[in-house]
């Protein structure tokens, strides 16, 4: 499944335009859940610049009416988790792409019959585009081995899957129950093996655990929309220009009065102005080149000399991407600053016209183009939301297009490096992921009692819960046998009952708030998510939450600092940290839990503040006394903010806290819960003991104790590939159970997962025939399936803005509003 090169020290190498295709025709085949590949000339109904001798390599399209070069839009997004978003219901990339006949088959999307539980409209938009200037070729390159990246750990994470987890069958007696449970056995097999090649396999890349788990993240819980080379023209053509026109001075900000004529003269900038009419972007990039620097804004002449609202959250950002991309020899990391300071002004430039379009209308003219037939005046005409964003200039390299042996290298992609194998390429990979993390903050817990969590999103799963399973059934769960025999002993207390929790935080620079709530499950709605459109935690949730848990705040951190804890982009490196394994922050505390009866499930949830200092306004603000303006600062720190725009929502949250995904607590003892015991201990699952006896078990463990995370990388970058000793201290100064197994070789791991998949597979061929039989009706039967999962969407609609357009999909203009 991979799409990288299999040599780990190969040279970047900027790709042309086919080979560009190539790449993203192989990604939305080999990870159709995960890949959506479309153009804007399908998606939006744009033509195409250039005629019959341009981009002939692109097959897709023939005939003299279908002359010129394709606009392509790569969309990462997980299928499977957020079923109901539009995005993700595109024409068919399968057909599309083996040229079948009949191009696109398109169904209107009905908004209102279409359910919305999954909560699609909240998942944050990332906006990616390559090449605007058609010879600066850093930046289609750096994202498509960015996509690369995200998509194969995400296909990785999602192995094995968990549909598929063997479960006992309720009557052994039963010829088809036995059969299938047997089948599911030989698949779960099967699916261990390719999750423990796949993660071998990035381990060999340079991808070790924590990080593998943290590009998955990233994959399944965002909307990164990637054009690669917007100026597709110009970029086969290695010209700046389309057809002779900028277009980075073709958006309708700060053009002067009489020129509606000289804008969106472009397919380039007709292509980006679809999308984000479409989508609602928090953050962007943009790559360029012929200098190196991050510019952010203003970079428009009217503004000459001044800061824009939320400059103070820009410098900040901008200040993570040049640490995070680092510098290498003859190359240092890059200078940030304003565009006008840093680059020049210019007057139509598409970083300002994303960032102010909505809040600064009198900057922005409705443009009359001639070009290609005209564009509706309509189409320029934008709501209160859907240009706000902080979509930044990032000017690669000083040559537009530098040799390959200043690219960077394919080793260890994901550490910050100023070494040689650091480049143009590689620093921009890490930059582009930055922005991909920081669209939204997430706070999860990673572990309980000394057992670390494998995973806390498992791509290819819905997250939100809406086909009615309980947010308790898909938590993890922690029994802790024996605790509720060690309460009283003769009337007096023997032991207090704790637990410790571990959480992180991600997607922010400053954690200037975060707490463990727990309290029993029972004071909970089954579903934490609000009911309508997958909103979580729902505001009844919440309220129960602040109502009725209890609140603890982290042991290990400092409460004289200035914050409470700080994210791994933050400029003094994360806080608290727990070792050199992960570069994330790690919280700690423990939790009470004298006052739960035997049986008590309780709920336990990490919540969190982030990014306050964002609101603090720069000293020269032009224009003054508007306070926060775009999305990504008012999301954060702003409760009453509501922006929506194409049927997605960026909602403020309660009291600003951002909440994790709850982790369930199960008070027992040994004799109330043997058999749960026995079956989870059979099934390896991960537990901690003390004095000889169980102290928590993982009791649906994903993988049991498949020590998937064993592999290691410290933060030098030296590869480690011996697993972790079975038995390590925790906190607690109680022993975790891990897999014992050490210096495991690729030939050495593919015989011993080959020999217990066949030794699976031979017990069941002695079997009767006629379980057999009914074992063969149930392979054909989830072979189906499993074609099914990896197929790609069949139905797609068209997509348009709220800006209340005639026939737009989603009705009347959508507003903007704090209330």
């Amino acid at each position: 499944m991979s799409t990288m090169s299999s040599n780990e020290d190969d040279q970047y190498e900027i790709l042309p335009s086919s080979d560009l295709l190539e790449r993203m025709m192989k990604l939305a085949q080999d990870y159709p859940t995960f890949v959506t590949l479309t153009t804007t000339q399908e998606w939006f109904g744009l033509p195409r610049a250039g005629t019959d001798a341009d981009c002939t390599f692109d097959t897709n399209y023939k005939g003299e009416t279908n002359a010129g070069c394709n606009n392509y839009v790569l969309i990462i997004q997980d299928k499977e988790a957020y079923p109901d978003d539009p995005d993700v219901q595109l024409a068919p990339n399968a057909e599309y792409l083996l040229n079948l006949e009949g191009g696109y088959w398109k169904q209107p999307f009905n908004d209102e019959e279409t359910p919305s539980k999954s909560g699609w409209r909240y998942i944050p938009d990332v906006f990616l585009s390559g090449s605007v200037h058609g010879d600066e070729r850093v930046g289609p390159t750096s994202l498509i081995e960015m996509a690369s990246l995200l998509v194969e750990s995400a296909y990785c994470e999602s192995l094995p899957r968990m549909r598929y987890h063997p479960k006992s069958p309720q009557n052994n007696n039963n010829i088809d129950d036995e059969s299938q449970k047997n089948h599911d056995e030989i698949l779960w097999s099967q699916e261990l093996m390719s999750s423990q090649m796949c993660r071998t396999s990035l381990l060999s890349k340079g991808i070790p655990s924590p990080y593998r788990q943290w590009l998955a993240r990233l994959a399944s819980t965002r909307r990164i929309v990637i054009i690669p080379t917007a100026n597709a023209l110009g970029y086969s053509q290695n010209v700046r220009e389309e057809n002779r026109i900028d277009p980075n001075r073709d958006f309708p900000f700060d053009v002067q009065k009489g020129d509606e004529g000289q804008c969106m003269q472009t397919i380039a900038g007709r292509s980006i102005n679809e999308l984000f009419r479409s989508h609602l972007f928090p953050i962007g990039l943009t790559f360029h080149g012929g200098m190196e620097v991050i510019g952010y804004e203003w970079g428009a002449p009217t503004y000459l000399n001044k800061d824009a609202p939320d400059a103070v959250a820009q410098n900040m950002i901008a200040e993570g991407y040049s640490r995070y991309a680092n510098g290498f020899p003859h190359h240092k990391a890059y200078d940030y600053g304003t565009m006008n300071d840093k680059v020049y002004y210019v007057r139509g430039g598409m970083e300002d016209w994303a960032f102010a379009g909505s809040w600064d209308p009198e900057r922005v003219v409705q443009c009359a183009p001639t070009t290609y037939g005209g564009y509706d005046a309509e189409k320029t005409t934008y709501n209160n939301s859907t240009l706000r964003a902080f979509n930044m200039l990032i000017e690669t390299s000083d040559i537009k297009s530098p040799p390959m042996d200043q690219l960077g290298k394919r080793t260890q992609p994901l550490i910050s490096s100023s070494g040689e194998e650091n480049g143009h390429i590689a620093r921009n990979i890490r930059l582009a992921l930055l922005a991909v993390d920081a669209v939204e903050p997430y706070v999860s817990i990673n572990g309980v009692e000394g057992i670390q969590f494998e995973d806390d999103h498992v791509p290819a799963v819905n997250q939100r819960n809406y086909d009615g399973t309980s947010y308790f059934e898909t938590s993890k769960q922690i029994l802790l046998p024996e605790m509720a025999d060690r309460t009283l002993l003769h009337g007096r207390r023997t032991e207090a009952k704790t637990a410790t929790v571990s959480w992180t935080v991600g997607g922010s620079f400053d954690v200037d708030s975060t707490e463990i709530v727990y309290g029993p499950w029972e004071e909970l709605p089954s579903n934490l998510a609000e009911g309508k459109d997958g909103f979580y935690p729902s505001p009844e949730t919440s309220e129960l939450i602040a109502s009725n848990f209890l609140t603890v705040s982290p042991t290990n951190t400092d409460a004289s600092a200035e914050v409470q804890g700080r994210s791994m982009w933050h400029k003094q490196g994360a806080y608290p940290k727990k070792d050199d394994s992960t570069p994330f922050p790690t919280f700690e505390t423990t939790l009470d839990l004298s006052s739960y009866p035997s049986g008590t499930k309780i709920a336990v949830v990490a919540k969190v503040k982030v990014d306050k200092a964002w609101t603090n306004p720069a000293s020269n603000v032009g224009p003054p006394g508007l306070g926060s303006v775009s999305h990504i600062v008012n999301a954060r720190t702003n409760p009453a903010y509501h922006a929506t725009n194409a049927g997605k929502v960026i909602q403020g949250r309660d009291n600003s806290w951002w909440y994790s995904k709850p982790v369930s607590l199960i008070i027992g003892s040994s004799g109330e819960y043997a058999n749960l015991m026995s079956e989870a201990t059979s099934s390896n699952a991960p537990m901690t003991m003390m004095d000889g006896k169980v102290k928590a078990i993982h009791i649906n463990a994903r993988t049991g104790s498949m020590d998937m995370q064993g592999d290691g990388m410290n933060m030098k970058g030296e590869m480690d590939v011996k697993r972790e000793s079975s038995v390590a201290e925790n906190s607690g100064g109680s022993k975790s159970m891990a897999t014992a197994s050490s210096n495991l070789s690729m030939p050495w791991l593919l015989g011993a997962l080959a020999s217990f998949s066949v030794f699976v597979l031979g017990c069941v061929l002695i079997r009767r025939k006629r379980r057999m039989r009914a074992h063969r009706r149930n392979m054909e039967r989830i072979r189906d399936e499993d074609e099914d999962f990896n197929a790609d969407f069949s139905e797609h609609g068209e997509y348009r803005d709220d800006s209340g357009i005639e026939n737009s999909r989603f009705g009347a203009h959508d507003e903007f509003t704090i209330d």
